[in-house]
């Protein structure tokens, strides 16, 4: 079967008529699908895709944004994967040192403490400072809790790579995240490496991929209380909006580290 006629083979094993599928070619020469889904059952057509993904080669994510409606850069990106390049995330938590140190004077005990003066002795501070051991992990969660308006559309890609869709797709976009030297944003490849470092450390997919937020789904998020600090740590370079989101660096070790969700957004 063409590789195309199966990803609507598979659009239709997921409940969708033909006829409603959309379908577009990217700039990078691969495939789009898309189709509504009533937004209550998107998360459980999102599991049911996944676990198909080995045999389809398919790779499934809910999104608010139909294929046709999809905005692709004018830029072309290939696969940046087998070359040589410093870690992003240590990148990211370099260039956010000095306001990741700011943070830890929101939480520092008010007396008998020296001000925070790297990033290891941030992450035992910030370890203290959270309350452990840490909150339940909830099995299920609805996506409305990370949404205005719950998202109703399942995508459909063809790749190897599902942690490199953001170069595929050319999403999401961070116009305001603190700028490497010469850069705007964080590239899509700078994407790509944090969520591929991501997956082979944690187990993270992408479940949700739009213009400008990500949802990923964890297998096996950290536990050691010192590991949730640095990982928060990492959250926070990568996604500096989350004072918007969440809270400071406390509230996203207490409740979004430990999670099985990890929710990011640009503004």
């Amino acid at each position: 079967m063409p590789r195309g006629d199966a990803g609507a083979a598979l659009a239709t094993e997921l409940g969708a008529r033909a006829g409603e599928v959309e379908r577009v070619r990217t700039p990078r020469g691969g495939t789009l699908l898309g189709f509504r889904c009533t937004p209550d059952a998107c998360l459980d057509v999102w599991r049911r895709a996944r676990e198909r993904y080995a045999a389809t080669g398919w790779w499934p994510f809910i999104s608010h944004t139909p294929p046709s409606d999809w905005e692709w850069a004018d830029l072309t990106s290939g696969s940046h994967r087998g070359e040589a390049r410093v870690p992003i995330i240590d990148g990211l938590v370099e260039l956010q040192a000095e306001d990741l140190l700011r943070e830890a004077e929101t939480f520092r005990p008010p007396t008998g403490h020296l001000p925070v003066r790297d990033l290891d002795e941030l992450a035992r501070r910030l370890t203290a400072a959270v309350a452990h051991p840490a909150p339940p992990r909830l099995a299920e969660t609805r996506l409305a809790t990370f949404f205005v308006g719950p998202p109703e559309w399942i995508c459909l890609v063809p790749t190897e790579d599902p942690a490199g869709l953001p170069e595929l797709l050319d999403a999401p976009d961070t116009p305001n995240h603190t700028p490497f030297p010469g850069r705007e944003s964080l590239s899509y490849r700078d994407h790509a490496d944090v969520l591929r470092e991501w997956h082979d450390r944690f187990g993270a997919e992408i479940c949700y991929l739009g213009t400008d937020a990500l949802l990923l789904s964890v297998e096996s998020p950290p536990t050691d209380p010192l590991q949730v600090a640095r990982l928060a740590i990492e959250h926070y370079a990568y996604c500096p909006d989350f004072d918007q989101l969440i809270g400071g660096l406390p509230e996203i070790a207490a409740h979004q580290v430990p999670a099985r969700f990890w929710f990011f957004w640009w503004d």
